[in-house]
C-alpha cells in the first residue's frame, strides 16, 4: 500500500489498460483525499451536539 514499486507488473498493466492517466490521478487523489479526511475525523472526534442512533441487532 506504502510502496508503489511493490506492485507486480500484471496488476499495474491491469490498471494501465483499464484506466487512462488523467484517470489514475484522479483516482489516487481520491483516496488520499477521503484517507485524510477520514484520518481527520477520527483524530478530532464527532461533534459534541451529533445525535447518536442506537439500531437494535435482529435476533434470530
Amino acid at each position: 500500500m506504502t510502496d508503489p514499486a511493490s506492485i507486480d507488473d500484471d496488476l499495474r498493466a491491469e490498471l494501465h489498460a483499464a484506466f487512462t492517466p488523467a484517470q489514475r490521478v484522479e483516482l489516487t487523489l481520491t483516496i488520499a483525499l477521503a484517507s485524510a479526511f477520514s484520518r481527520t475525523a477520527i483524530t478530532w472526534g464527532p461533534p459534541p451536539d451529533m445525535p447518536v442512533i442506537e439500531v437494535p441487532t435482529p435476533s434470530p
